[in-house]
């Protein structure tokens, strides 16, 4: 059978298509894992304090399923880095912020970027152990932010007029 135009562009598409899925497949096992076991991490009294949310737009502290990933609604699935949202649980009421991961592989590894925070290079394939790993930096980008802000009044220096983190109080959105 002679090789056609056609058929040679249809081997890559189809190739595209696998490589897509694979990283999908690899940015969604993290950011499940990250929900699980940084909510395990956080010790909450009821366990309900993470979720995965849209990295943009307006959220709400439940989880988003396909839709917490910045490729979700796009149609056919992109091969570029994807983006997801966690939304933490801030306060023993109902207030959640949410915090932006980038991801991307390069080289055999998973890089993860927290927005305004750390990078990391997760080996390919990777483990819950080396998720976990993520854990105490990811709380202590959230903690510091507040204590970070805490510190600027404290010391009459907090009219920067940067945004940060999206703080909502869902109590509030009913």
């Amino acid at each position: 059978m002679t090789e056609t135009p056609f058929s040679r562009l249809v081997a890559i598409a189809d190739q595209y298509g696998t490589l897509s899925f694979e990283n999908y497949s690899l940015v969604r096992s993290l950011a499940e894992r990250l929900r699980d076991g940084f909510c395990a991490f956080l010790s909450a009294d009821d366990g309900t304090c993470v979720y995965l949310v849209p990295p943009t737009g307006p959220f709400s502290p439940q989880n988003h399923g396909s839709a917490a990933y910045s490729v979700s609604g796009g149609g056919f699935l992109p091969l570029a880095p994807i983006s997801f949202g966690l939304a933490v649980r801030v306060s023993k009421r109902a207030d959640w912020l949410r915090v932006v991961f980038h991801c991307g592989v390069e080289g055999g590894e998973l890089q993860v970027y927290i927005e305004g925070g750390d990078h990391f290079d997760l080996p390919l394939p990777f483990d819950d152990s080396k998720v976990a790993e993520m854990f105490e930096p990811l709380y202590r980008h959230i903690h510091d932010w507040f204590a970070d802000r805490v510190k600027q009044y404290e010391q009459g220096s907090y009219g920067s007029r940067e945004i940060g983190f999206e703080i909502i109080n869902a109590a509030s959105d009913d």
